[in-house]
Parts: structure tokens; sequence; C-alpha cells
């Protein structure tokens, strides 16, 4: 929980206190207390009860029986006769309460769904920690496995979509395209995770099919076609790629899936490699007939003479040329179809609108591969290829590449998702770990409901979201979309974030919170006042979960950590709330099945070790933020809690090498806390000046002052939090500062609270 705090800048001090909570538990007569339930209650699109079934994993029960939550929280499945089954995330904080859900109706067999998801691999860290979730005697069973929790919810779709980002294949390393930083491969038999999660459509079309070039195409088709997948999103040389057809329940669904992540920036920059870098201008000979005269020339030297003639040529001399200049400098990237190979299908903004109009029967989804990594505001040229597949007859357009979620908005009456993130990852930022589905429900090409399904990827393995998780998870991708900013690689290679104007085209996809999920609607949700009052030089917590636009002469501030409450918010089937935190991490106390909440407890070792969450937290630097920790502690006699921040310096600029990530400094904060049985309330304040210079990510640590393992300190929401001014943006604040002398009360603008 909560509550206010004030702040000492610079040290760690104590600045409040609670009672001790006690969680149920054995009663003095040794039983267990019975778990808590949920209830829910059933209608359907004219608001009349419907008589459904829920079903949890263990058999569909009348919706009138209560769902235990014996495990924490759970996926349920709500069904009826002559209606859509519906996925229902249900989380410890709904115990005790009654659930609405509505279901649709099916139409007489008329209406279909689809669930469309982002990027899924089964390679890289699924294979090679030291114990594998995918182990090479047992792909397939492990491949099974990670998507064990997730999969009931996504199966419940007609029609089941996700990018495959990942050749699959078994050769060697030795075969992968040269000097490519990111290589990923799955094994064969992981194609049996894409028939656990229902996958109908495994898109190609991404940066990562030709990973280990002609050889790798040739095996991951093979993989798929005898697996019983369709080919979606590969061409050959420059020919289009062939669309994919469907008859769902008498109606057509036409598919095509395009990239423009084409690896040409690598090979722009270069051109721009500083001087003694050991490869990028080592200088080799090269000639091609009368075009190029034989001369030694560096790797960027070369491909500004092949892009200078690329547009010159037909594609027959253009994929001579490129044969030739490859034997050279086979570091040079090319991972799309064209140039005399097969690979991804391009996005070419001539000839991709015409393919998709001729191609186009019934409902027709086209799959864009494209934007910028880790980037939360959809990117400028992503943004004018959805346009124009819209225009050219597309009726949803979904996104994928940044491996973050983005904002979703409606053109023309069209859904256009700009960033479905990770679905199956094992990319180890925490900005990765939130997921999400896109169930759209559909009568023939019109769109009966769109819906967003909260997921959060925790050991690499994805679980429906729920709780705090969940609303953090639709906040942001609902505040994404709100934001009127783009991103767009500069000149320099850089990416910067613009604003933009909307035309009357375009509307922002407004968020409607409903059973743990969003339904997605054109019309914004009636805006609801909240007051705060917030004391001179103090904070204040916003009593608001959904979006607030706050104004006036205060700072807000948001938690970027967001997994320091220790509450089970996954429905993975595992009574454990140390999301994000490593299974050595420590004793936890309460949570899962005991209640919605714990803590960790931490004891004092000679090795000084501390613990930590799982991954660091980007800092976006631009502009400057200041910073608060802070976290609620109950002691021992004598014992000492000990926060830590250290800070990093990230650098992912160079598509050429390898990103350069640099410890800056550890920030070690101690205080003195009263051993009185009761919880207290620490903090303090960074600025970025402390994080170094480029300090960009911090990761926290927290543990005991000493090394006696009799001294403890028990831990519980612990928090990083940024602060910047009320600018009047849209999004998920936690916190309220006042800088000044004088007591501010102020009225924000709130939208979407349960």
């Amino acid at each position: 929980m909560k509550r206010p705090y004030v702040l000492a800048a610079g040290t760690l001090v104590v600045v409040g206190t609670t009672v001790a909570v006690a969680w149920p538990g054995p009663d003095a007569g040794g039983t267990t207390a019975a778990p808590p339930t949920v209830s829910l209650s059933v209608v359907d699109e004219a608001g009349a009860p419907v008589p459904a079934t829920v079903d949890i994993g263990d058999g569909a029960k009348p919706v009138a029986a209560r769902v235990e939550l014996r495990s924490g929280p759970v996926l349920a499945t709500v069904s009826a006769p002559g209606h859509l089954a519906e996925p229902v995330p249900l989380g410890l904080e709904d115990a005790g309460k009654t659930v609405p859900v509505r279901l649709l109706s099916d139409h007489g067999g008329k209406r279909y769904v689809l669930h469309s998801a982002g990027d899924v691999m089964f390679g890289r860290r699924y294979q090679d920690a030291p114990e594998p979730l995918v182990p090479r005697t047992d792909a397939g069973r492990g491949a099974e496995s990670v998507v064990d929790a997730i999969a009931p919810a996504f199966r419940l779709a007609d029609l089941r979509t996700v990018n495959l980002e990942s050749v699959i294949s078994a050769a060697p390393r030795e075969a992968a395209y040269p000097s490519k930083r990111f290589i990923l491969e799955s094994p064969p038999a992981t194609t049996d995770g894409l028939k656990k999660l229902g996958v109908d459509v495994p898109s190609l079309a991404n940066n990562h099919t030709r990973d280990f070039q002609d050889a790798g195409l040739a095996d991951t088709t093979t993989a798929l076609t005898a697996a019983g997948f369709p080919i979606v999103g590969l061409a050959d040389g420059d020919r289009p790629q062939p669309a994919y057809h469907k008859q769902i329940r008498g109606n057509e669904v036409t598919m095509l899936a395009y990239t423009s992540v084409d690896g040409s920036f690598v090979n722009d920059s270069y051109a721009r490699s500083p001087e003694g870098e050991a490869w990028q201008n080592e200088r080799r000979h090269w000639q091609f007939g009368t075009r190029v005269p034989d001369a030694a020339r560096t790797i960027g030297e070369a491909w500004q003479i092949f892009d200078r003639l690329e547009a010159k040529l037909p594609p027959s001399e253009v994929a001579a040329l490129w044969t030739s200049i490859t034997q050279v400098y086979p570091e040079l990237q090319d991972w799309v179809a064209r140039r005399g190979h097969g690979g991804a299908a391009p996005w070419n903004p001539k000839t991709s609108p015409a393919e998709i109009s001729a191609a186009k029967k019934g409902l027709t989804v086209v799959q864009l591969h494209s934007g910028f990594q880790f980037q939360t505001a959809s990117g400028k040229s992503t943004r004018e290829m959805a346009r124009a597949a819209i225009d050219a007859g597309a009726d949803l357009v979904i996104a994928h590449h940044p491996h973050v979620l983005q904002g979703m908005e409606w053109y023309k009456g069209h859904l256009i998702a700009y960033s479905m993130g990770n679905f199956v990852f094992d990319q180890d930022f925490l900005a990765t770990f939130s997921s999400a589905f896109l169930r759209t429900v559909w009568e023939g090409d019109q769109l009966v409901e769109a819906r967003v399904v909260p997921v959060e990827i925790d050991g690499y393995r994805p679980a429906a979201a729920t709780g705090g998780a969940a609303r953090r998870t639709l906040n942001g991708m609902w505040a994404n979309g709100l934001r009127d900013v783009q991103a767009q690689r500069e000149p320099d290679q850089s990416v910067s974030t613009t604003p933009f104007v909307r035309d009357q085209y375009s509307r922002p996809a407004q968020f409607r919170f409903e059973h743990g999920t969003a339904r997605l609607t054109a019309d914004a949700p009636p805006e609801s006042p909240v007051p705060v009052t917030v004391p001179p030089h103090s904070d204040a917590v916003i009593p608001f979960d959904g979006l607030i636009r706050p104004e006036g002469p205060l700072s807000v501030g948001r938690d970027l950590f967001g997994w320091g409450h220790f509450e089970d918010d996954t429905a993975d089937g595992d009574p454990d709330a140390a999301t994000h935190w490593p299974p050595s991490t420590g004793p936890l106390i309460g949570g899962g099945a005991l209640g919605d909440a714990g803590y960790l407890q931490l004891s004092g070792n000679p090795t000084g070790k501390l613990a930590r969450p799982v991954a660091r937290i980007a800092l976006p630097r631009q502009p400057e933020a200041a910073y608060t920790v802070r976290a609620k502690v109950r002691v021992s006699p004598g014992a000492t809690p000990l926060l830590r921040v250290t800070s990093y310096h990230f650098d992912d600029s160079d598509p050429t090498e390898d990103p350069d990530s640099r410890l800056l400094r550890d920030i070690d904060r101690t205080t003195q806390v009263p051993s009185d049985g009761a919880w207290h309330e620490i903090s303090f304040d960074l600025t970025p000046a402390e994080l170094g210079e480029g300090g960009n990510m911090v990761l926290l640590y927290a543990g005991v002052r000493g090394d006696s393992a009799m001294d403890t300190v028990d831990l519980d929401d612990l928090e990083f939090v940024e602060w910047r001014p009320a600018t009047g943006d849209w999004a998920g604040y936690d916190y309220v500062r006042n800088h000044g002398d004088t007591a501010v009360t102020a009225t924000f603008h709130g939208m979407g609270s349960r």
C-alpha cells in the first residue's frame, strides 16, 4: 500500500511507520485457511444473464461456482452455448469480488476470432542456461512447457498469428550470417511449442529469417512445412510473396507480411566507422567487370559504390553485382528477398500496396515488421507503411520489431497495432517483459470488438498478467497511443522522437478496462476529477490507477520498476510473488495464495551478497529527470538495511558492433531503523549527475549491512520513482511532489480507473 512520505535529498531517511501485517495461515488448530475465491457475473450483449461455465484448467463448472485462487491468479475460460468463449484473467485483487463478464454472440456461427501476438523464438537463452528451459535433447517438450501458462488463452480463437523471429534449424553457429550481431535459431522440434499455442500463421517477414542465409531459409521452410504450417512473409528474389488465404466459418481471410528492417542501415554505418576499427577499415580488392575497376577498398567504400549502382541496373545485373561484392565483403548485410536471393518480403512503397490490393479477398490482415528497437513511440516509417496498407485494402495491421509494446490507433476506422512486443522471447531488459496479445472479433470483414489481453514474460515464460501488472501494461500501451510523437532515424543513424499532428483520419485507440483486459474504442472514456493535496516539500500518492493528465506547479512520479511489491500478479499456476527476482533471492513471506501481497526477508551474510531483480531499468534521459529510491523495511534488533543503485551506460548505437555496457558506479545508502516490529518507510533521492556521465540504466539491490545471519531485514514496496514536471501528458503516474513552501491542492484529470 502506498502512503505519503517526505524526502531528504541525498540521504537515506526514515519517513514513516506502519503496523505489521499478519498474513492468513494455519490457525491455532493447525487447519489451513480457505483459499480466496472470485465470483463471476456473465451477461450477453444486451445485458441479460447467460448460463455460462467457467474452466480454469480443471474442467468446466457452472459459473455460479466460485473460482478458487488456490495457487494464485488463474486464467479462466468463460463459455456459453451460442457465444464466443472469452479468456478472463482473475487476480488476487479480485478475491471476494464479483467480476462482470460480457460474452459476445457467435451470431449463428458467423462471427470468428483472431489472436495476434508479437515476437516468438525458442533458442539462445532458452537453451544456453545451466538448466535450459528448452534442452537440446528434448526441445519439443521444452518449448511446450514454456508456453503452458498462456496457451489456453491464446488458443481461444479461430486464427492465431505470431511473428516467428528465428530460423528453424540445427545448423552450427559457424554457418550463420557473417558479422550479423544477433543470431536467432530454434531447433526444428520447437515447432511443437507453436502447435501448443495453437499458432496458425507464423509470419517470417522479419530481420532474422536470413540469419543462416539461403540454407537457413531452406531449413526453416522444411521444418514449418513438415509441421503443417504455411509459409507466410517469404519471397524469392524480386518476385512478390504469395498471399495466405483461409476460409473461417464461411469467411475468406487474406494475410500478407512485410518488413522494412532490411540491413541497409548497417551497411550505411560502415562508411562512418572510426579510424582504427579492426576490420571495418581493412582494404580488400574488388572488381566488377568494367563498372567497378579493381581497387583496394574498405567495406564502407565498396558499399557506397554498390548503393549508387543498384538503382541504375536491371535486377539480373544487380544480383550479379551483389554476388560479386559479397564474395569479397561477406559482412555486408541483406536480410530480405532481393538481389537474386530469397528472404523476408520487403516493404516497397511503390509495389507493396498494389500487392495488397490484388490479393485482397474478404478480411485482409497485413503484418509489418518495422520500427525502432525499445522505442515506445511508433516509427514514422511504420506509420506511413500501415496507412498505405489500409489505403490499399487492409482491414487490420499488426506490427512488431521494437520488442516493447507501443500504442494503437484507428485510421479510417481500421485498427493499427504498432508493436505487439515480445510474446515468447529471451531478452533480459525489464521493458521487454511486458507483453500482450490482441483479440479481434469479426463478422465478415467488419470488426465487432477488439481487446488487449495483458501478458508478462517471467523467466522467459509468458503468462496472463493480473492486478497491478496488468494495469501497468495496459496503461502504458494506452498512454503510448495517446502521445502524438513518432520515432525516426536521423542522418547520423541516431533515433529521435518528434511530434506529429494527427490528421482527420486518425484517432488514438482508447482503452476500457474490463475483467483484467482492455476493450478498444475510438471514443475516450469519461474523465474523472482526481483531487490531490500535497504539504510543502512533500510527496503524496495519486489515488487513481488509470491514466492521469497532471498540470500545475508540481512534479509527478512513476515507479519505473514495478516489481518490488511482491504481489503474485501472473496466472502461471505458481503461488510465488517474486516475479522478476531470481529463484535464489531469499524467503518470500506471504504472497501467492496467502494474499495479494508479500514481502522479502533478507539476512546478513559474510559474502556481502545483496538481493536484486533479474533485469536493469532503462532511464529515459531526454529531458533529464530526478529519481527517488524508496522501500518499506522491518528490522530485527541491530540490523541495518542497505539499498544500492548500480548505474550503467548502455550504448547500442553502432549496428556493426555488440552493444557497449559499462558499469559506472555503486550508490549505497544505509540508515538506522527502530526494531519495534513495525514497518518503516525509507527513501533517498538521486540526480542524473549522481548516476555518472551517460548513466542510462540502473540495477537495484537490497540487503543487510553486516555478516550475521541473525540480522534480518524484511523488505517490501521497493520502488525506483522517476520525477518529471506536470506537463499535461496522459500517463500512469503514482506520486505527486510539491517543491514549494506552501501546501498545494490540485485536481488532475483521470481516465480508466477500475
